[in-house]
């Protein structure tokens, strides 16, 4: 655990003499429960000096005058838990906002916190929260944050938000993570232990020179630290509780299991799993073991479990693709976060973990070599892979061919691929079966929207359509189909996923099967662009450099201003935001869409830094996509003004319909192509 209880002697802490300590990253909580939350903060010496334990107190109050406290508590600061403390608070009122602080002695934080539990189980008014990912520190400031936080300031009190759901990335593991032609907003220096610094050799141009990837407890604890340094996102966490789900960066770059991915394939990496994962458990006030069941569904999270691990080969896969040596079993099971909460009769929360238990890739540096020369992993090899050996009704090919090459297919032997893996995939049914709320929403750290170019429509040009990104659920087709089926089979609906990942706001609905000649679609899903990580816009502007073609299909360029036309390729077609591009007529392009280019994506605001806004009635949902901008800058306590805020209204659908999303209507310029509606 992170904090020992202890007897409370309020008169003795407070005889300490002042000046000894400080919280220099804030306070937060985590988790509301109907009469309980989670409460956090990190305490440390002044001087710099290393300490043993430090005795704290915390108090929670009704009003921020703490006149009128209900809780005095007494913990104790560990120093092998870095003097982070976790408090889980009980005995409050559901429904219910509450203030809380923290003591050292007679020295305070700085500010107080504000945080407010869930309603009762059978309450029935609506709900707004806030997702958020993707927050690194050197691409960009947190003015999003700061925008949350005003914004919430100003509003009516019936439309403040009540949670922030983040969705992860909420550190990056390697400093440097900038593309060598751009200036860093602000840099981390040098990790205690790290990687050995990064210098060119033409294998990763988006990484500065110097750059290094945390590889011990003391360098993942010093990210936590350098991140929450910052004051907008500390003005956040201490303004509302969150809810948290990890990805990849938390621990290294497009990970799985136990496994890094930084150059080609990767390696075993147990050492760093394991403390990846206690830094999160020290650094993010999550309810893990202490988390309620769910409509008779067991609770599977748990607190970090102390182990000793080596790096070492993965063993064998069993049946449900989880490696079975016993050291990267050891650090994927010493802590476990997917868990589900409600709050009230409107909103289930299902909060899944989409790194730990997932199968390997399918393109590996053998299918690199195999498709060299496609712009994007072609969409029939992805599928033939991830299906393994179940493949063509269980009579999978023998050789994997493109154009004319051709190998022995890999995974001709192999389970189909998951993203779950098997128990957690039975929880989340279970789960989704189990919700009895108005609308279930899923914590869905990735993408499962389909995002595609559509190759195949250009002529004579001998390509396939190509998936836009692997590393989210484009990279394991089949289970997203099952999880697809099982829900239109159970008729279970009101499903939207809130994700993150991609950089970009992007809206649209969920298909069974996105290649049946008819659509027919299980779920909704809203992607938040990142707070401060570079959009995904800039990233296809830098890859697609090499081909006119293809960067005309990106980006137009007037010569007066340059224009996200990857925007229209994504969702119109590639036939569309190429003829866009050379006619300058958004309506000569619309002739040529293709309406199944990216099936069941409906809206892409793909140069995106901000966050999302849900709202939950019993009447329908709404959903705000607030775009920022440009985060190069640190606004202030003013926070970042907004670009524009895309808006969408879901109405509630019978489990086995089809649902439908309404909008992007726009306040502020709309993104290139769609025109400007007033709301």
């Amino acid at each position: 655990m992170s904090a020992a209880p202890l007897p409370f002697v309020s008169a003795l802490n407070r005889a300490e003499a002042a000046g000894l300590y400080h919280f220099p990253q804030g306070l937060a909580s985590g988790d509301p429960q109907p009469h309980a939350v989670m409460l956090w903060t990190r305490v440390e010496r002044v001087d710099g000096a290393s300490s043993g334990s430090v005795d704290l107190y915390v108090q929670v109050a009704q009003d921020e005058s703490f006149s009128q406290l209900v809780v005095e508590r007494a913990v104790r600061a560990l120093p092998e838990a870095d003097h982070t403390v976790r408090v889980l608070v009980n005995g409050l009122k559901p429904d219910s906002w509450y203030y809380y602080r923290f003591f050292a002695g007679s020295d305070q934080a700085p500010f107080a916190g504000r945080t407010r539990t869930a309603p009762s189980a059978d309450a029935k008014r609506p709900v707004r929260f806030a997702f958020v990912s993707c927050q690194n520190y050197e691409q960009g400031y947190y003015g999003a944050y700061r925008r949350l936080v005003n914004d919430d300031i100003a509003a009516r009190p019936e439309d403040r938000i009540e949670f922030v759901l983040h969705l992860g990335d909420f550190i990056y593991e390697h400093t440097g993570d900038v593309p060598e032609e751009e200036k860093p907003a602000r840099l981390i220096g040098p990790l205690p232990n790290g990687s050995k610094p990064w210098e060119p050799d033409g294998k990763r141009t988006n990484w500065q020179r110097g750059g290094q990837a945390a590889e011990t407890l003391a360098d993942y604890r010093f990210l936590y630290k350098a991140y929450l340094g910052d004051p907008d996102l500390q003005a956040a966490r201490a303004r509302f509780p969150f809810i948290h789900t990890w990805d990849d960066h938390e621990f290294t770059n497009d990970c799985w299991q136990a496994h890094d991915t930084y150059f080609g394939d990767g390696q075993p990496a147990q050492r760093r799993k394991f403390a990846a994962n206690q830094a999160w458990f020290e650094y993010v006030p999550a309810l893990l073991s202490d988390a309620p069941d769910f409509g008779g569904v067991k609770s599977a999270a748990h607190d970090l479990v102390p182990a000793k691990v080596a790096d070492g080969p993965m063993g064998e896969p069993d049946a449900d693709f989880l490696f079975q040596g016993t050291d990267n079993l050891h650090a994927i099971r010493s802590l476990a976060i997917h868990r589900a909460f409600s709050w009230g009769a409107m909103l289930d929360l299902i909060i899944t973990d989409l790194r730990s238990y997932r199968s390997p890739p399918v393109v590996t540096d053998e299918i690199r070599a195999l498709i060299k020369g496609a712009p994007l992993p072609p969409v029939r090899i992805v599928k033939t892979l991830d299906a393994g050996r179940t493949a063509e009704s269980g009579k999978p090919p023998e050789k994997i061919s493109y154009k004319d090459r051709e190998i022995a297919n890999p995974r001709r032997n192999a389970p189909p691929g998951t993203h779950m893996g098997g128990p957690q995939k039975l929880w989340f049914k279970a789960a989704m079966k189990a919700s009895k709320a108005r609308w279930r929403i899923w914590a869905n750290s990735v993408p499962a929207l389909s995002m595609r170019i559509d190759f195949s429509s250009l002529p004579f040009v001998g390509l396939e359509d190509g998936y836009v990104g692997i590393d989210a659920w484009q990279g394991y087709p089949g289970e997203l189909k099952e999880l697809m089926t099982f829900l239109r089979e159970e008729k279970i609906g009101n499903v939207i996923s809130c994700s993150g990942d991609y950089h970009a706001h992007i809206a649209g609905l969920l298909p069974v099967d996105p290649d049946a000649d008819a659509l027919t679609c299980s779920a909704v899903e809203f992607v938040t662009a990142g707070i401060s990580s570079g959009s995904m816009y800039e990233g296809a502007e830098r890859g697609a450099r090499k081909s006119a073609l293809f960067h005309r299909a990106v980006e137009i360029d007037d010569g007066k201003r340059k224009l996200e036309n990857f925007n229209n390729t994504l969702v119109n077609g590639l036939r569309a935001g190429v003829l866009t591009n050379y006619t300058n007529s958004v309506k000569v392009g619309a002739i040529f869409r293709n309406e199944r280019a990216s099936p069941g994506l409906s809206f892409l605001d793909s140069n995106a830094h901000g966050f999302g806004i849900a709202t939950l009635t019993e009447q329908g949902a709404t959903v705000e996509l607030v775009n920022v901008g440009d985060v190069s800058k640190d606004m202030g306590p003013e926070g970042s003004p907004v670009l524009r805020r895309s808006r969408f209204a879901v109405k509630p659908w019978n489990g086995g319909e089809e649902p439908r999303v309404d909008g992007p209507h726009f306040e502020g310029e709309p993104p290139f192509p769609y025109s400007h509606v007033a709301v």
